[in-house]
């Protein structure tokens, strides 16, 4: 049913219903399209950009759908054991099934998308949108995004500009949480990079007032 007015959940004014998720995926290698998404994320923010009490993440495992172009890598680093996830985890259709069921419930109102929070979303995007396909994930996200990566670069760039030390001369995620003292016991896994992502960004932004 069509939900009009405010969102139900304690989100940033500007948003205007838009609710700020923190999202991260793992896949089986670096090309989307060719490699899969393979365990993902969903992580709703309250106004504070902690994880939001009055609704649950979106957390899963998708089978891979070409399992024949598994990058020989990439189990290295997100620990997953590919055989055993062929054998637990969901296809990816019932996977997308079930993620609109978990989006309906949040109750956002009508019209109103996740506005997503990641660490290098120009590469999560794509895997996404294979997943999901281009009209769904344009009705589930907002195109305005917010990118820790992005941010971090952003500072680096003013801090050139006014000829500061600079703060970040690396961007990935586990070197932001080390300068921003954010700990990460498991890093690559979906769902605790998430969390991760989240306080890094809310301790960027507490940092530029």
């Amino acid at each position: 049913m069509a939900r009009y007015g405010h969102s139900p959940h304690s989100t940033m004014t500007h948003l205007n219903g838009n609710l700020l998720v923190a999202i991260d995926i793992e896949t089986t290698g670096l090309r989307p399209g060719y490699h899969d998404l393979i365990q993902i994320a969903v992580l709703p923010l309250d106004a504070s950009i902690k994880p939001l009490k009055s609704a649950p993440p979106f957390y899963m495992e998708l089978a891979p759908k070409r399992p024949e172009n598994i990058e020989p890598g990439a189990s290295k680093i997100h620990r997953i054991d590919l055989a055993e996830l062929m054998l637990r985890a969901l296809c990816p259709w019932k996977a997308s099934e079930y993620f609109e069921i978990w989006f309906e419930k949040l109750g956002l109102p009508h019209g109103k998308r996740l506005a997503p929070l990641a660490q290098n979303w120009v590469f999560d995007r794509g895997f996404i949108i294979d997943w999901l396909g281009e009209k769904a994930f344009s009705d589930f996200f907002d195109a305005r995004y917010r990118d820790t990566m992005a941010a971090a670069l952003f500072c680096n760039d003013h801090a050139d500009f006014t000829n500061e030390k600079i703060p970040y001369p690396k961007v990935n995620l586990t070197y932001l949480a080390s300068q921003l003292t954010v700990v990460n016991d498991r890093a690559h896994d979906a769902l605790q990079d998430c969390i991760t992502t989240a306080e890094v960004y809310r301790r960027m932004v507490s940092q530029a007032m």
